[in-house]
């Protein structure tokens, strides 16, 4: 039944009579004033859905079950019905402070943990921002490639990286990989994506996301994962 006025005061006027109140007993408890009840249940006016909501609650009777058509059967209308109730501290107003205390505090925590998670990873980013040389065995690797006297390098900017081959013994240089990186500190985990290769290493283009473990000690980058298991040291 879609109760509008007048029958919306029909009835509040019938559920306050079998509770055994008068009207000034009903607004004392509701702390609305005795003209708007009487107004109500005369059908002179049509109240705000939180108004209806407080005066069944009030009666013990439940606004949407009773009167199923005031302010919509919708289940978004009566979440926000009773949204905007938690606001009306005039019932229950320890209750809803807890209520919205609870929520603001929790919106609070999942804030201030995303701008820590995005801190931590802007940190890790910075830590990695810089010129790194291939180790061996706790030492600084002059045979990359199997070649006396090349050391590898890899530089990171705050998104890119690249890699060089220098052979210093031929005063030569290779532009061997260059490409996009991201880091997730929760998972430590670093990703690259190679997006151009110099002559020679092809093999490395092959469009996919390399995801690495790592962890930075000091000056030294650990890097293990598909196949790679790699020492880099810091070096400017």
């Amino acid at each position: 039944m879609d109760l509008q006025q007048p029958a919306l005061g029909k009835k509040i006027a019938s559920l306050r009579k079998a509770k055994g109140l008068t009207q000034e007993e009903l607004v004392d408890q509701c702390k609305l004033s005795v003209r708007t009840l009487q107004r109500i249940e005369a059908g002179e006016v049509m109240p705000r859905s939180y108004t209806i909501r407080l005066i069944f609650t009030t009666l013990g009777e439940d606004a949407f079950q009773s009167s199923p058509g005031i302010g919509g059967d919708s289940d978004l209308r009566k979440v926000l019905n009773y949204i905007i109730d938690l606001f009306n501290f005039k019932t229950n107003a320890m209750k809803k402070l807890t209520i919205l205390s609870i929520f603001f505090l929790s919106v609070f925590i999942l804030v201030f943990s995303a701008c820590l998670g995005s801190k931590k990873a802007l940190t890790e980013q910075n830590a990695l921002v810089g010129t790194w040389q291939m180790m061996n065995n706790g030492k600084l690797d002059t045979l990359i490639g199997g070649k006396p006297g090349q050391i590898r390098y890899k530089v990171l900017t705050q998104e890119r990286f690249v890699v060089t081959d220098i052979e210093y013994n031929k005063k030569l240089m290779h532009a061997a990989l260059t490409g996009s990186y991201t880091v997730d500190p929760v998972n430590k985990t670093y990703s690259e994506l190679v997006e151009n290769a110099g002559n020679g290493y092809g093999q490395y283009m092959n469009g996919k996301i390399g995801t690495y473990n790592y962890k930075i000690t000091d000056s030294l980058w650990y890097i293990k994962g598909n196949g790679y298991d790699e020492v880099w040291k810091k070096v400017k």
